[in-house]
């Protein structure tokens, strides 16, 4: 078994002995089962050990992994710390780098071969360049491009879903030699991103003897209060609580065990005043001898002077202790630490040289010489002997000699000594530095530079490493963290710089709408088409048009993105952007398909068509058929529909495009769906999971489950669609997404319904209502007081329910009206005029029957005239007294950075209905 995270010293150079690892046998014997359970069952278990600093964790660790070398010899042990500068990745990084053997300072290229050998052993000849392009994301590492590679180049949220399953991937087919435990400690200090990174490896992990071990302080919960929640509940917490006083004395008499005739006193003073906490009883330890409390000579023989222990002040806590150990350093080691902080958990001997020379003037011939490094190095030397800092081995960012601080707080305490005035000229120096020591510029580097600008109050400087790093983020999904450093980075270029500032409101913007924040992403676009308009740069201003539209689509508002779009397409014209005009001439289309208008819509989807093959872009064709079929599919044209999608399936293949390909694998599952062969839609929507599930998609498995589960409905598998649709709903409120939740709850309720059960669907339908009124689609909004009124109906029409179920009819035939959403707007007048129909007496007044036959002719009107064949649907889905609409669920899957749309419902007496589309 291996353990590449290293055990620590005793206390390095002092006279201080280690203690025996004390208490913890039921947490240790829970983390144990959870990694024999994992062996035994093949599966994947999770473990987060949480504690306050210094309560243990990391010795818990070194402990466990002991035991285990015993009990499991043939587990392998992985380690890696997560790191505030670089988050989970630094983790990951550390994981992989020991996977492979790895030797720090070893030729990159000898260092890239050793992957590749590992890899293909492990995979053989199965795509491994991919595998490998995806691996050296986490690895900081660059292989060869790939066509799947270069597929996800304009698709980064697609792009680092299947980063994340490689990495899955990696750790499933490696688990199958021997099983692994993978520990991440100090979780956290991974941020956000680093979060969902963690969570999606754990609840991606399928049938393979793995566990993950976490290690995190309580805060961690605090903000991410769901962190061990997982839809199997294979996810235990372990808290570590503090030291009784009996385990605390054993520890200190432990610690003091090299020094003969020891004091009760000192015991005593460190058992009360480390209240239990590990590490505060050993630095009030160490404290003893850096105070001269315990004098140790040459000899070894030790001198205690207690009237000393009554003269000193001792901590009272973790962060007291390292404020007690500051003061223990002498003024040249306090200095060159306070300059060492400055740069960060990790600093550099060049780093502290460039400092030490600011405000003084060079030699009158500056041969080079490097006295200020040697003196540091020397100074460096006692400070390792001493606990304080610890060498980095290994290449660095800057290529110079490395040192790390080995307590956070420490170096906390010694950066808040710096005085403002002095820190701001000191960073600027460490800036200008780094400038011309960072070799690379990823994102870890960008944000150093950028933080040292900004504290050395440079911010158009500061701004353009944020932005840029924003970039970078965003290309890799990281949606949360581009936000902030792009809102960071237009804070500081205030009025300066307008391509800069351009940019970074069309992409601000784009983030923000993915993220389902639309009021806001409007106003990023606004101001960027004034920037633009101020220019007269049509191209942009027609791409700031285009998003603005695309954002009034998404909310209902179909007039006021129809302005936009028409805008955005005459810009695009005059600017001669082809490929500004065939996507214009896309969402033009795609907006017509939403009202209804199939035949308006084929025209400006045909057209888009004709100007991406002139441009030979494979995706973007295959995107163009891929629509054109959803258009054919909606307006009953089964065959056309089919070969289009056929066409986009087999432009996605040849592209590498799996992302695409899921997509349109959904879409000619719908169309078995469509024709009444639920079997057949199953089997393709169960191939497409497949693929989800190998980019890593868990929204499109979440779509893909989704459609299954409600196909089990139709076949009138209750039971089944129920089981799938929960865990569909479960999935959804993982992922946030409250507008697939919604639909997830839709599902259930008309299953609900099927199953008998009305108080159940009521309850999850009036849920799925008031989710869509939140996310302010008006579309959603009318299919669910549809869906919600045949439920009601059921409770009979003289009841209050029955009248409430009228008014929710009502409205939904009024927003649809008001859309001019045809096809809904068929749907629901049917729906309703069932309902007018139906009397419990058999008597139905000559009034409702009147309206009841106007819905009827006007639900037929639209239907010849949207070209409906009703013949192709061959099966009755009538369900509950006369009413229909058992929810196919349509959700337009979008473009990969697009949002999701819903169009469902199954038209009446038998017509077909789309199911879940994407494009």
């Amino acid at each position: 078994m291996s353990d590449p995270g290293s055990k620590r010293p005793p206390d390095d150079h002092l006279p201080i002995g280690r203690a025996p690892f004390i208490g913890r046998v039921a947490e240790r014997a829970a983390v144990k089962s959870a990694v024999q359970r994992a062996v035994r069952e093949a599966r994947c278990e999770a473990v987060t050990l949480v504690g306050a600093a210094g309560v243990g964790k990391s010795r818990f660790v070194d402990e466990l992994v002991a035991d285990l070398a015993v009990d499991q010899p043939m587990l392998r042990v992985y380690r890696g710390a997560a790191r505030e500068d670089r988050g989970a990745h630094a983790a990951i990084a550390t994981i992989l780098r020991s996977r492979f053997a790895l030797h720090e300072g070893s030729d990159a290229h000898a260092q890239a071969n050793e992957v590749c050998a590992q890899v293909m052993d492990l995979f053989g000849d199965r795509r491994v360049d991919e595998i490998l392009h995806f691996l050296g994301v986490f690895l900081g590492m660059r292989f060869g491009a790939t066509l799947l590679a270069e597929a996800f180049l304009e698709d980064p949220r697609a792009s680092e879903h299947v980063a994340r399953a490689v990495l899955r991937r990696l750790f499933e087919v490696d688990a199958q030699r021997s099983p692994l435990l993978l520990v991440f400690e100090d979780v956290h200090l991974a941020g956000a991103d680093g979060i969902r990174l963690l969570r999606s490896l754990i609840e991606g992990l399928r049938a393979a003897p793995i566990t993950v071990l976490f290690t995190t302080r309580p805060e961690l919960l605090a903000t991410a209060h769901d962190f061990c929640a997982t839809p199997a509940g294979r996810h235990l917490r372990v808290d570590l609580a503090p030291l009784d006083e009996g385990e605390s004395t054993v520890m200190a008499r432990a610690l003091l065990s090299t020094i003969e005739n020891v004091p009760g006193e000192l015991v005593r003073k460190a058992v009360a005043l480390g209240g239990g906490n590990p590490l505060l009883i050993r630095q009030i330890v160490r404290i003893y001898f850096d105070q001269g409390v315990i004098a140790v000579d040459d000899e070894g023989i030790a001198t205690i002077d207690l009237d000393r222990l009554e003269r000193i002040s001792l901590p009272m806590s973790v962060e007291d202790a390292a404020t007690t150990r500051i003061a223990a350093l002498s003024p040249s080691e306090v200095e060159l630490l306070k300059w060492a902080a400055m740069m960060g958990r990790v600093f550099w001997v060049g780093g502290l040289v460039v400092l030490g020379r600011t405000g003084k003037e060079p030699p009158a011939l500056w041969g080079g010489g490097e006295d200020l490094a040697l003196q540091y190095r020397d100074t460096l030397k006692g400070l390792v002997d001493r606990g304080y800092v610890a060498r980095v081995n290994g290449p660095t960012d800057t290529g110079d000699e490395a040192y790390s601080f080995k307590d956070d707080l420490d170096r906390e305490r010694l950066s808040a000594l710096v005085p403002s005035e002095d820190a701001e000229q000191l960073h600027l120096v460490l800036a200008e530095w780094l400038e011309f020591r960072l070799v690379h510029r990823g994102e870890e580097q960008l944000d150093l530079l950028a933080r040292q600008y900004e504290r050395g109050r440079r911010p158009l400087r500061a701004a353009r490493c944020y932005l840029t790093s924003a970039d970078l983020a965003r290309e890799r999904y990281a949606n949360q963290k581009a936000l902030e450093h792009y809102e960071l980075g237009l804070s500081m270029l205030g009025e300066h710089d307008i391509g800069l500032r351009l940019d970074a409101h069309h992409h601000l913007g784009d983030v923000l709408a993915l993220l389902g924040r639309g009021d806001e992403a409007l106003g990023h676009f606004q101001k960027m088409l004034r920037l633009a308009y101020r220019l007269d740069l049509k191209a942009k201003g027609g791409a700031a048009h285009n998003r603005i539209g695309r954002l009034y689509r998404d909310a209902g508002k179909l007039d006021d993105c129809m302005r936009h779009l028409g805008t955005a397409l005459a810009l695009f014209e005059a600017a001669g952007d082809e490929k500004g005009i065939a996507a214009s001439f896309d969402d033009i289309g795609k907006t017509h398909w939403l009202r209804g208008a199939y035949e308006t819509a084929l025209r400006f989807l045909q057209d888009g068509l004709q100007r991406r093959e002139a441009q030979g872009d494979k995706r973007s064709i295959a995107l163009s058929w891929n629509n054109i079929g959803l258009v054919f599919q909606d307006s009953g044209q089964y065959k056309a529909a089919y070969d289009a999608l056929v066409k986009a399936r087999d432009l996605r293949r040849e592209a590498g495009d799996l992302p695409g390909l899921v997509v349109t694998l959904n879409n000619l599952g719908t169309i078995h769906s469509d024709r009444g062969e639920d079997h057949e839609a199953i089997t393709i929507w169960k191939q497409a999971l497949e693929l989800a599930h190998e980019v890593g998609d868990r929204r499109r498995q979440a779509v893909l489950l989704l459609n299954v589960g409600e196909a089990r409905y139709r076949m009138r598998d209750a039971e089944e669609a129920l089981r799938i649709l929960t865990e569909v709903e479960l999935h959804c409120q993982e992922l946030g997404d409250r507008l697939l939740l919604a639909e997830a709850r839709r599902g259930l309720g008309k299953a609900y319904f099927l199953n008998n059960d009305l108080a159940t669907a009521r309850r999850y339908l009036e849920n799925a209502l008031e989710l869509f009124e939140q996310v302010r689609s008006k579309v959603h909004v009318g299919i669910a007081q549809r869906s919600l009124a045949e439920v009601l109906a059921a409770y009979g029409a003289e009841s209050e329910e029955g009248k409430r179920a009228e008014s929710l009819f009502r409205k939904s035939l009024a927003a649809f009206e008001a859309l001019g959403a045809e096809l809904e707007l068929a749907r629901t007048a049917r729906t309703f005029a069932d309902f007018l129909s139906t009397s419990p007496a058999g008597v139905v007044p000559e009034s409702a029957f009147a309206e009841a036959e106007s819905m009827r002719v006007r639900s037929d009107e639209i239907y010849a005239r949207l070209h409906h064949d009703t013949a192709t649907a061959g099966r009755d889905r009538s369900i509950r007294g006369g009413t229909t609409d058992p929810g196919i669920q349509r959700v337009d899957l979008g473009p990969p950075s697009g949002r999701e749309r819903e169009r469902d419902d199954t038209p009446p007496d038998g017509v077909p209905s789309p199911g879940a589309r994407g494009r």
